[in-house]
Parts: C-alpha cells; structure tokens; sequence
C-alpha cells in the first residue's frame, strides 16, 4: 500500500479499523470496529503517523525531482584533496551490513500419555528449542564525501575511496544509497538521500561547480 493511499484509508475509515484490516490485523481491526478506533484515540494516532509518512514520501519525491543545474564546494574535513579536485557533498553516513543471527528461541513441546483412571494421566513430555533467525543491520558510522572526481566513505568499518568513472551502478531511497563498483557493493544510510544522489548525479555528469 502507498504511503497516499494508506493516509487516505486511515484517514477516511480508520475509526471502523479498516486499515488494520488491510494491514491483516484482524484482531485489533475488530477492536476498533467495536470501540470506534479505540474510542478514537486510536485513530487520530494512526492518521498522524500515516500522515507523516505521506507527506515525508512526498517532500522525498519532491526533492528527487530537483536536479541542480551547478554544485557548490563545500569543505571536507580530514579528506586529502588533489590538485584541481573540489569537494561538493560531505556528510555523516552509516555503512550498512545486513547478517542473518539468531535474535531468540521458542519451545516446541511435545510428548504422549496415556489414561490410568478418571482424573490420572501418566505421560511423557519432550521440549526442544528452536532458534529465530532474522536478517539484522549492522550500522558503522562515518563520512560520506563526493568530489568532482571521487567517492569515499571513511569509517571504522566499510571504507572505500572510488573514482566516479569506476562506478558499476547505483540505486536511492529514501533512507540512503546503494553503490557498486564492479563486484563490490555498498550500501549507506545519509541523511538526505535526495541530495545526495543529485549531487552524485551532478558530479558524474559534470555540471558546473560554483
């Protein structure tokens, strides 16, 4: 469901919990029917949440579409220059590491018994834990910086420095960037990623820098 159509549906018959419904929560779905979206506490809550999703989608949208027509230089601490190289983005970022761990564990229990007398059960019960795995991110923070000529990352963990003509291919959303350099790939999260890809997209084509 797109962030517009869920604060619509939130906003329009939330108190009726259809979007629990549509989010396959039946259970508080039908807690909102019965209580009018928790005496509509409830459905103010999730109409400002959605809201703030649809109107941050959009303002990202937005943003997205503004290319610049010039860079401008900006000062890049701790990264060393060469001659004629003029720094045009510098920000925090954090390199991203996805690793599947085991997050906790649930009990199967099983077992058979067998009936003595009324109210007299004699029986054998086994347990055994599984393990929950899921794919958890591992955050490194650092500096993201894009020259005329170059991209680097400098950090504890997941640092690269890259010409721009080395770059393989690259993706946005709204939370950061994904770069690839032949068979390496590298994913980060910045704070403005609509900035950041039109700067890298500047850059690449080799608009003016002012």
């Amino acid at each position: 469901m797109s962030p517009a159509v869920e604060f619509w549906v939130t906003f329009l018959f939330g108190a009726f919990g259809v979007h629990k419904f549509l989010h396959g929560k039946i259970g508080i779905g039908l807690l909102y029917i019965f209580t009018c979206g928790l005496f509509c506490i409830g459905w103010i809550y999730d109409t400002v949440q959605a809201g703030r999703r649809y109107f941050g989608a959009a303002h990202y949208a937005h943003e997205l579409r503004r290319k610049p027509t010039s860079l401008f230089a900006v000062p890049a601490p701790g990264l060393f220059l060469d001659e004629g190289e003029v720094c045009v983005y510098c920000s925090p970022a954090q390199y991203t590491v996805s690793k599947n761990r085991v997050t906790g564990y649930v009990k199967e229990s099983g077992g058979a018994g067998v009936r003595i007398m009324p109210g007299l059960n004699v029986g054998r019960s086994t347990g055994v834990s599984r393990a929950i795995r899921e794919n958890v991110s591992e955050l490194y923070p650092g500096t993201l910086y894009i020259t005329n000529r170059r991209i680097v990352f400098s950090g504890n963990h997941g640092s690269f420095d890259k010409k721009l003509t080395t770059i393989t291919t690259f993706a946005v959303n709204p939370k950061g960037i994904e770069l690839q350099f032949g068979s390496s790939f590298y994913e980060l999260l910045v704070q403005n990623s609509a900035r950041c890809i039109n700067t890298l997209e500047g850059a690449l084509n080799k608009i003016p820098i002012e």
